[in-house]
């Protein structure tokens, strides 16, 4: 991988954080990751006219993962909610991984390698750090460690379902373009269910600031989307799971949370245990 490839992909592990970030910001963070979805889908449909039409095979992919991105964004934004940014972030993107392997040994029987093995161990021990207040303490918050997990399993099925349909679609960005257009509409749904007309004027209020999270989201996507043409799609995955480490650095030094210096440190550690299993 070149100097340019690995400059662009850490910037997009930085953008993926900082929009999380955004995220628990707000006041209410089912509002404001629908607010960023709504963004996103703007600025999806100025994309819209440039991209190729994807093929209808990978249509229910599309629809698949529309749904499985909106159970994600549900259940980050709960998340958020009940837990530290510097705990739930780590906990959910480094899960992923794990369930990923844990299905792919249930499933299609691959048998895990040694280096496999301690890297899921690597992962676990790391999660089991960011559970606790203090090291030997129980679980701090079961809902909130539960909300981060439930999180990692739609990551984990919406990764699995983009795999698939992106490579039937014969457009990876109308793919993306299509899947991000549509997506606003259930999780609209969902939000204005639960929080009523309070919506409009909270999404009005803090327009501007979720339509720059928004661009950071898509730019990101796409900055990957273009390094996974450029570099093995395996070391594009690891390198960019050192957001990781950049939700840590966040959380201790931005939202000032307890137990920022040992989290940094779990946190690189369950960041080097996924390079490790992706690659």
């Amino acid at each position: 991988m070149d100097l340019l490839v690995t400059l662009a992909v850490l910037s997009a592990a930085f953008l993926h954080a900082i929009w999380n970030a955004f995220v628990k910001t707000g006041d209410d963070q089912l509002i404001s990751i629908t607010g960023i979805a709504a963004g996103s889908t703007i600025v999806a449909l100025f994309v819209f006219p440039f991209v190729v039409a994807p093929d209808m095979q990978s249509w229910p992919y599309i629809f698949a993962s529309i749904l499985l991105h909106v159970g994600y964004m549900i259940f980050l934004s709960q998340a958020y909610r009940y837990s530290d940014f510097s705990s739930a972030y780590p906990i959910a993107r480094g899960t992923a991984p794990v369930l990923i392997t844990a299905w792919s040994f249930i499933f299609l029987h691959n048998v895990l390698s040694t280096r496999e093995m301690l890297a899921v161990l690597g992962i676990l021990v790391g999660i089991m750090v960011f559970s606790t207040r203090k090291l030997g303490a129980v679980v701090n918050d079961r809902k909130a460690l539960m909300y981060a997990l439930l999180t990692a399993l739609f990551i984990a099925s919406y990764t699995v379902v983009d795999g698939i349909g992106v490579r039937l679609s014969g457009s990876i960005g109308g793919y993306m373009v299509w899947m991000t257009a549509f997506e606003i509409v259930p999780l609209f749904i969902y939000t204005y269910a639960r929080r009523g007309p309070k919506v409009f004027t909270a999404l009005a209020h803090n327009a501007p600031k979720m339509l720059f999270a928004s661009m950071m989201a898509v730019g990101g996507y796409w900055i990957i989307l273009w390094a996974m043409t450029q570099a093995p799609i395996a070391l594009v995955a690891a390198l960019r799971e050192t957001s990781i480490i950049i939700a840590a650095l966040i959380g201790a030094f931005y939202f000032k949370e307890p137990s920022g210096k040992r989290r940094i440190v779990a946190a690189i550690i369950v960041c080097i245990s996924v390079v490790i299993l992706r690659l």
